[in-house]
């Protein structure tokens, strides 16, 4: 290809079917969805060199459309997003809301999903089975190091620069990705890992941004980002706290901590077999977590914690087929998470130990700096210390948080509000991760802030909400059939 052609071919959206699985055959059409291709620099800022495609949807608005679209940032890092996002349109009582006047745009970050380039696809799978062998966390944790230094040998051998994998090279993506869909500024609407990208965005290309909405803030001054022991063993003594304000709850299922840590302390002892797999405490941990910062599964958290303390085979079974995979949110690339994680995470020994001070029932007994080491092995080395400067800017900004978040502390939105000045932070104590969906009334004032963003959002209806109640049976809904 000559410079010139390279050139042009960055930047431009390039059509290509869909190809979902388990859709109904008229689904792109009938939902108004395109997909495609966009290429940009490997190399972010540098046009003329070799370039990746990124993988790309565009839904188009329900109504008229404005002419600035909403960009979803998906979180993770490492989740495939067009594949998981798209088939939810169906059901999702959020996408209407975002789509009715504007059209959103999805894209599969850099090394996730079918976006350039492929790393290590089978980590993930090898990764469960060592999960299922039921090793003790110091021996599990060396062999998937020992599994990460395999994988940076293949990326090695490939030509696969682990340098070009940032939360900022990402953020260089996003803005090839608006020129291409011709939009002369958008509207971010972040999840999770994703509002690091979007604080990010936001610092370094503020024109390109309208507003900007932050489902569960990650700010880059966070440590939760680093270390999520702590948040996950504060969520489950929150839910406690709350299962006991709640009379049928505390009646049926009493001390919820207390029986979640002999629950993992038996398993950790005595390994539940299942087949090959022996699911020891820590596995058990891995799939409850799933299910406790989901908002709309969090109702089940006490009742499976109720009955894996009641040595319930069946039901601890049923939550690790469902839940311990790592792809709970969809596809996962293991190999590109920890590259970004890694590199913008900063060193957490210190910080696991104190986690296991605090919480010592609840928090794995891996060494403390088997982060670290791992890191060391996989992606040493640390992003520039102006990156994790707090985001001041004055692009209007809506930020949830929910009170029962095992991955994001409620502190953190307010960490990130310090800074941003003309932000707003509507806590959901009733809820997990990613809120803003939690009911009408979350979602209406997303809709309202999204039609004029300058305008101080009315959290009235906060007051008068009806407030999740736990669940009392259901548990067998959630679980996979064997063998899936």
């Amino acid at each position: 290809m000559t410079m010139a052609a390279l050139m042009l071919a960055v930047g431009l959206f390039q059509p290509a079917p869909c190809d979902l699985k388990d859709v109904p055959a008229d689904f792109e059409r009938k939902h108004g969805v395109e997909c495609g291709w966009v290429s940009v620099p490997r190399d972010p800022g540098q046009v003329g060199t070799r370039t990746l495609r990124r993988w790309t949807a565009r839904i188009r608005a329900s109504g008229t459309a404005e002419p600035d679209p909403v960009l979803y940032v998906n979180g993770g890092p490492g989740i495939a997003t067009v594949d998981s996002v798209l088939p939810a349109l169906s059901d999702s009582k959020t996408l209407p809301m975002l789509r009715a006047n504007r059209d959103i745009i999805l894209f599969d970050q850099r090394g996730s999903g079918r976006s350039e380039e492929r790393m290590c696809p089978d980590l993930g799978k090898q990764m469960a089975a060592v999960a299922d062998l039921g090793l003790e966390p110091a021996a599990e944790d060396e062999r998937n190091r020992a599994l990460f230094v395999q994988c940076r040998a293949e990326l090695d051998a490939q030509g696969i620069d682990l340098d070009a994998y940032t939360t900022r090279a990402t953020v260089a993506d996003m803005e090839v990705l608006r020129q291409a869909f011709g939009a002369p500024q958008w509207n971010l609407a972040a999840v999770s890992y994703g509002t690091l990208v979007a604080l990010d965005a936001m610092r370094t290309h503020p024109a390109s941004v309208r507003s900007a909405i932050l489902n569960s803030p990650f700010p880059p001054n966070s440590i939760a980002w680093a270390e999520q022991a702590t948040s996950t063993a504060e969520a489950y003594r929150a839910i406690g706290r709350a299962c006991s304000a709640q009379p049928t709850c505390a009646r049926r299922f009493g001390d919820v901590e207390t029986k979640l840590a002999e629950t993992l302390a038996r398993l950790d002892r005595t390994p539940l077999p299942d087949g090959e797999r022996r699911i020891t405490g820590r596995l058990f941990a891995s799939a409850l977590w799933p299910v406790a910062v989901q908002s709309s599964l969090l109702k089940y958290v006490p009742l499976a914690i109720d009955r894996a303390h009641a040595g319930d085979a069946e039901a601890i079974k049923g939550l690790v087929r469902s839940f311990a995979s790592g792809n709970a949110f969809g596809e996962n690339s293991r190999a590109q998470g920890l590259a970004i994680a890694c590199h913008e995470s900063g060193r957490t020994r210190e910080l696991y130990a104190r986690a296991r001070a605090l919480y010592p029932a609840l928090v794995s007994a891996a060494p403390d700096d088997a982060w670290d080491r791992l890191c060391a092995a996989y992606r040493p080395g640390y992003a520039d210390p102006s990156f994790f400067a707090p985001v001041a800017s004055a692009i209007p900004t809506l930020m949830y948080a929910g009170g029962l978040d095992p991955a994001v502390p409620v502190a953190d939105a307010y960490q990130a509000l310090r800074f941003l000045d003309k932000a707003t932070v509507v806590e959901v104590p009733d809820a997990a991760h990613a809120p803003m969906g939690r009911d009408d009334c979350t979602r209406s004032i997303a809709a309202a802030f999204l039609a004029d963003p300058q305008r101080a959002p009315d959290l009235a209806c906060m007051a008068t909400r009806e407030t999740m109640a736990f669940a009392l049976d259901g548990l067998a809904e959630l679980y996979a059939p064997p063998g899936k």
